[in-house]
Parts: structure tokens; sequence; C-alpha cells
């Protein structure tokens, strides 16, 4: 494993309510140019500026470009992730993830991941199938499918995994449009060039990395490239902080990260942190007690009403269920970090998941 440097303590709930507006800045960016999309306008040049305002103000607003006693961060690099078409839509949508920036006068990386909006990362939300980080290689540990194809995959690589007709024909026919290139590479490619390949390690810049939902669960597979990068005088000094972040990993991922200031926001209402489960394996060996073959009949036919219900699944119930305990335990997805957990029901799943206003809140009573 790559050597890192753990100073503790850099993720303060002033910290955090800075990186939490951050975060609003990358959704309000998102939301601005799926705008664009559906007006069929070309985007305002100013939508993704060179520079970028934020504080530790509970009250910002992500949609006002001036604020007292705010701190200038450079943009290094936008991130974007390439929508999947669903159903018959032949062309690909490429939309803003969040962003790189750098804060020079603290000598500060930010990497800033928004959560879900689109409905291909729904669908990959979904895909709760424990698999290896790098194809073939399986001494990394394991992680969610798809939070890893989301992280992983650029443009070529869905256009590769999208077969319709319709994009067979307007690929022929010429009029299948690309994206310009800065938009073409994954996530984890642009942080990959930008932060690893960059100076700001070398120039002693400290890293935080910061997401909400899903973007907390990327923020932990930025993390992990980060930290298993290894090379001559490499030694990056990395802080994370999510909210409301799903399970990513089992636990030999989360071994990446001892020594490592992972802090987890978490609602004790909000459903999305409960999710990946623990486990898919449904029946575990202290389901053997009984040889009554009808008490036995009964919970298989539990299970498969299981397997049923949750069929978004994609067969991960199926995968596991032959695994012993041992073995599922391996291959369980765990939390990693420090949770700071808070308690505030705002009567819907939405709300209890809200950045804006649930978790920024949230940091104040922890």
């Amino acid at each position: 494993m790559g050597l890192f440097t753990a100073k503790q303590g850099q993720v303060t709930p002033e910290k955090a309510m800075e990186l939490a507006n951050l975060i609003l800045i990358a959704y309000h960016k998102n939301k601005l140019c799926l705008e664009c999309h559906e007006d069929s306008i070309d985007e305002d040049p100013q939508l993704f500026p060179c520079l970028l305002n934020c504080n530790a103000d509970p009250s910002f607003d992500e949609t006002c470009p001036l604020h007292l006693d705010t701190k200038s961060y450079e943009v290094l690099s936008w991130l974007w992730h390439t929508d999947r078409p669903i159903g018959l839509m032949h062309t690909l949508r490429t939309v803003p993830f969040g962003f790189i920036a750098a804060n020079h006068a603290a000598k500060e990386l930010v990497i800033v991941l928004r959560g879900t909006i689109t409905t291909d990362e729904w669908r990959n939300n979904l895909i709760t199938r424990p698999s290896t980080l790098i194809s073939g290689v399986n001494d990394l540990g394991m992680v969610h499918e798809g939070f890893n194809k989301i992280f992983s995959l650029d443009f070529q690589d869905r256009l590769q995994e999208h077969k319709s007709f319709l994009t067979r024909i307007g690929k022929t026919i010429g009029i299948y449009d690309e994206p310009p290139l800065e938009r073409q590479s994954s996530i984890k490619e642009v942080i990959r060039s930008t932060v690893i390949n960059g100076p700001w390690i070398r120039d002693g810049y400290r890293i935080f990395i910061t997401g909400h939902s899903l973007g907390g669960a990327l923020a932990m597979l930025a993390g992990f490239l980060l930290l298993s990068y290894d090379a001559p005088g490499y030694r990056p000094g990395v802080s994370i902080c999510t909210f409301g972040a799903p399970r990513v990993g089992n636990q030999e991922f989360g071994n990446w990260f001892d020594g490592v200031e992972v802090v987890r926001y978490a609602n004790t209402e909000d459903t999305v942190p409960t999710v990946p489960p623990p486990t898919a394996k449904v029946f575990g060996s202290d389901m053997n007690e009984s040889n009554n073959i009808q008490v036995r009949m009964r919970r298989q036919m539990g299970y498969e009403a299981i397997d049923r219900t949750f069929g978004a699944t994609q067969g991960a119930m199926k995968e596991e269920a032959n695994l012993d305990d041992v073995e599922a335990v391996q291959r369980a997805f765990v939390h990693i970090g420090q949770t700071r957990p808070f308690t505030i029901n705002k009567g819907s799943i939405s709300y209890n998941h809200n950045m804006a206003e649930t978790y920024r809140k949230g940091i104040g009573l922890v």
C-alpha cells in the first residue's frame, strides 16, 4: 500500500460546513447544465468558471456568486459523468458531477462530488454486486459494482456499453455528436491526471475529498485511488468527509483507509446510509436448526419471495446464497471511518436525505 501522512483533526465542524457548501455548488452547476440541455440552448460560458467562492456560513447561498468573507478556489478540473441512455435514446449526455479546486492561500486541494440526480445514476446505484476494483485484480478489496462504474467508465466505455439500433444508425450516418474532449474522461482519470500527476502533493497541499450520497461513495473510491498509488516521495495528506453516504466496499477495501481521517455525517433517519445492506446473504447457518422439511421449504419460499421483490439487486442475493458464513463476512459491505451521527426527521425519505437543509443543520448538532 502507498505511504501517506495521516494528520488528524482536519475536518472540524467549520471545515465540514465549508465542504458541504462546496457540494451545494456542484449540485447547482449540474442543475444549470441540465436546464441548458432541456432548453436546447448553448451553455453560458460562465457556467463553469475558473474561480469559485465559498465559506463556512450555514446559510451560504450557492446560487449567488458574491459572498462576504469567502475563500477563493481556483477550479483545476470539472468532473463529468456520461449518462448511459435509457430506453430508445441514442445519444449519450455528459453531465457535471463536481470539480477539483485549489485554495492556494490555505494550500488545500478539494475534490467535490454531488449525489444522485439522473436516471442512469439511480440505475447504477442498484447494481449492488460486490466486484473487484480493477478487473482481474483480486487483492485490492471488493466494492459496489454500480458506484465503481460511475467512477471509472469514460465516454467511450459508455458508448461501447450502449448497442441499441438507434445508436448504431446514428454513428453510421454521422449524426452522433461527441462531447468536447475534456468531458470524455472518467471521473477516476481526471482525478488521477489532475491530482496524482500534478504538483499539489509535492508542494504540500492538503487534500480534502467530499461528497453527498452517491458522491460520498465516489469520495471513498477517490480516496482509494490516491492512497493506493505508490511512487518515491509520494506522501499525500488526505482527509475525507462524506454526508449521507452509502456503504462502498468490504473490509479489505476499508483497510486502505487505516490511519486516514475519514468522517461520515449520517442522519439516523436517513435511509441512504443503510444501503447497500451489509450482506445480501439472507439465511446464515443459524437457520439450519431444524431438520423439518416443511420448515425448510417455508424458509426457501421466503428467500425466493425476497429475491423476486428485490430483483433490482441483479442477482446479488443468489450469488451470496451459497456462501458459508465466513465467506459472506469477507464480502460484506462495511462503513468506513468515524461516524458523526445526528437525528432529524423531516417526514419524508428525500427531506431526511437533503443536503442543503438537513445535513447542514446536522453538522451543528453533532
